[in-house]
């Protein structure tokens, strides 16, 4: 299930539980350029005819990247944990069983993570269906508005990232 869907169907139900976390197999966290980062991005896209929104927050560090995703309500809908154990997913339950945790990293490797980084290889299925359009540049794409559609599956998002600094 792609991520618009996923995202979709975070805003169309409500309830406020987490169902229990579960491992996915994932190549092992290393941090891309070699650079921590705090960044929180706000996400509006379309899925066919149905608008969505959400609030991601994201922490990059040597050991882990975790990702926090919030409805537009405020309420946690999912939990991404990536260390060197691989990828883990947690989801309030009123989120569909289709949360796609490894096609959420597949598409935040593709559009951030530096051309050259050897994670692109790995997602490179996934980036082939996505057209990404970058403000200025992906250099830049931490701090910025990005545009991802993926024409087969119907969906484009704008995600404008801002990244935290100390």
């Amino acid at each position: 299930m792609r991520v618009a869907v996923f995202l979709l169907l975070l805003i169309g139900v409500s309830a406020c539980a987490t169902a229990p976390e579960h491992a996915t197999d994932f190549a092992p966290w290393k941090l891309p350029e070699e650079q921590p980062r705090e960044v929180v991005q706000v996400l509006n896209g379309r899925h066919s005819d149905n608008s969505f929104s959400l609030q991601v927050r994201m922490s990059l560090t040597e050991e882990k990247m975790q990702i926090a995703g919030l409805d537009s309500f405020g309420r946690r809908a999912f939990d991404i944990l990536w260390d060197e154990n691989g990828v883990r997913a947690g989801k309030a339950d009123w989120v569909s069983d289709d949360l796609d945790a490894i096609d959420i990293l597949k598409v935040i490797v593709a559009a951030y993570w530096p051309e050259n980084d050897p994670m692109q290889v790995r997602v490179a299925d996934r980036a082939e269906q996505l057209e990404i359009t970058y403000q200025s540049g992906r250099k830049n794409a931490w701090n910025e508005t990005v545009q991802i559609r993926d024409p087969a599956a119907n969906y484009e998002l704008t995600i404008v990232s801002y990244e935290l600094t100390e």
